[in-house]
């Protein structure tokens, strides 16, 4: 794989060369980006090497996250940037525990400390009131950042707040099932497991199927190294991003499907009450799971948070079946990293849905003829924005627009260990650039139909958007949901102290401010 980043790096600069330095010369004409990714003649890419370097002396600071995901693209393609036009990007590292505090900290009390943050959608709304809006950008051709090639779930809801554009998308994110695809065509496998569940072996539509077939492949050598495998990987420790799963388990549960209303589609406040949702049910009956899947995985997996999944589903070649982001398909076909079994033998499919769905209106359980699907664009993905004290904005949107650049966001998410997945149309029709870099043909088709069909799902929700969302979330509800997982905590004791402790955030926020805000988030305004 890193040879294959290296050859997509040469033939995006190439591409990029005659591009950019028309975007950033005073007198340039107008250019059109089409969502293919296209690229420039031999002779417009000398000319451009020759051109005069826009951003000569011009320093740039911006935060995230530690690499190698996510601040590791910033660096290497900082590095373009720089021989692009003349300008450096010094990308500061901070801990994601820490990351919402380094940021907001200087922002409160005017301190300037970052020109460019790079920060998940989720936390936009409290970083708006201090960043540049990108409106006037995107409307001139000039610096228009091939806007109608990003999805419309990424474009314009999580890189936009109030009808105001404050970021790009750098990544987008949705949560996967992987599985390793053999287990389920092996003949034997389907007869024991038809025997033990009266069932056929599938890849798992349901919560239910998902619990069996953890079980069955956990506790007996079905890799042949001689030690026990496991039917299931996911990330528990506090702190370490869990609380995305935990939606996983609870969406399917308790979101009624049906347009938006106050009784349909919402999954963590009642929108004309701000009531949280968290005690519901469906909740409880999701959280019990969750916990129950820990007996299926690898010893230790309490301590492991998403680099651990990520490593070892890949590389130990012993887990059946993990949820995560999309940098696994990439990871499994890594020659460098992934166990030879695994390469290309990474199934790909939507996550489990519920046979049952809690309905709060009538206050009973529902059966549905098909799995229930909720599916959660789990943190939403990572966004660049532009801080209103840095004195260099132009510059900023520039390096903000070379990373988000179709030609540049192709290969970064085409690469497992960049943090960065799918967020345009480009992305998802361009398979041959996925099997360019080295992903088998059908683990890269099953990936791509997966987060296309949670794109296209109606029951499809957004991560908790509103004032508050870190205190709310990365917080509260991830601290009891790790002390419940973990068995610290009974899972309705856990439950119900989120629900308490949500009550008080909202409150201190104002109600009235909070409910409008979260209504405007679900669409009902």
């Amino acid at each position: 794989m890193k040879i294959t980043k290296y050859i997509f790096t040469c033939l995006a600069l190439i591409a990029l060369g005659g591009m950019l330095f028309a975007s950033c010369a005073p007198a340039a004409a107008p250019t059109e980006t089409t969502a293919a990714t296209e690229g420039a003649t031999t002779e417009e890419a000398a000319a451009a090497t020759e051109a005069p370097k826009s951003y000569e002396g011009v320093k740039l600071t911006v935060v995230t996250q530690p690499g190698p995901y996510i601040a590791g693209p910033l660096i290497d393609h900082g590095k373009e940037w720089t021989a692009l036009t003349g300008g450096e990007v010094e990308v500061i590292e901070v801990p994601y525990e820490e990351l919402y505090s380094k940021i907001m900290t200087p922002f409160t009390t005017g301190v300037h400390a970052y020109d460019m943050i790079v920060v998940g959608a989720t936390w936009l709304p409290d970083f708006t009131p201090y960043l540049v809006t990108l409106d006037d950008y995107i409307a001139n051709p000039d610096t228009n950042p091939a806007w109608d090639d990003i999805l419309p779930a990424f474009r314009e809801k999580l890189a936009t707040w109030q009808g105001k554009v404050y970021a790009l998308p750098l990544d987008g994110d949705t949560h996967t099932l992987y599985y390793r695809r053999h287990l389920f065509t092996d003949a034997d496998n389907q007869a024991n497991f038809k025997v033990k569940y009266g069932y056929d072996l599938q890849v798992p539509k349901t919560m239910d199927q998902l619990r069996d077939v953890a079980e069955f492949f956990t506790g007996w050598d079905w890799s042949g190294d001689g030690q026990s495998d496991y039917g299931w990987a996911q990330p528990m420790a506090r702190g370490g991003q869990a609380h995305w799963w935990f939606w996983n388990f609870t969406a399917p549960y308790s979101v009624m499907p049906g347009q938006v209303d106050e009784y349909h589609g919402q999954l963590y406040f009642d929108p004309e009450t701000m009531e949280p949702l968290v005690n519901q049910p469906g909740m409880l009956k999701g959280l019990e799971l969750y916990k129950e899947m820990t007996k299926f995985g690898p010893p230790g997996m309490e301590a492991w948070g998403v680099g651990e999944i990520r490593s070892a589903f890949p590389s130990t070649a012993n887990i059946a079946m993990t949820i995560e982001w999309g940098g696994i398909p990439g990871l499994c076909n890594d020659k460098s990293f992934a166990n030879p079994a695994v390469i290309g033998d990474c199934g790909a499919a939507t996550r489990p849905g519920a046979t049952e769905v809690w309905d709060r209106e009538n206050q009973k359980w529902v059966e549905v003829a098909e799995p229930n699907t909720a599916p959660v664009l789990s943190f939403g993905g990572w966004v660049g924005a532009i801080t209103q004290t840095t004195k260099n904005k132009d510059a900023c949107y520039d390096f903000l627009k070379f990373m988000n650049s179709p030609e540049i966001s192709m290969q970064d998410v085409v690469v497992g260990d960049t943090g960065y997945n799918v967020y345009r149309y480009s992305h998802i029709e361009n398979l041959q650039a996925w099997i360019d870099a080295g992903i088998a043909e059908q683990d890269a088709k099953e990936y791509l139909d997966a987060v296309q069909a949670d794109l296209e799902n109606p029951n499809v929700l957004i991560d908790l958007r509103i004032p508050g969302k870190p205190e709310y979330v990365d917080t509260v509800l991830d601290l009891h949901v790790n002390m419940a997982i973990v068995g610290e905590e009974d899972p309705q004791v856990a439950l119900k102290t989120v629900y308490d402790e949500w009550q008080k955030i909202t409150e201190r926020l104002g109600l009235d401010s909070q409910k409008s805000i979260y209504q405007a988030m679900m669409g009902m305004k």
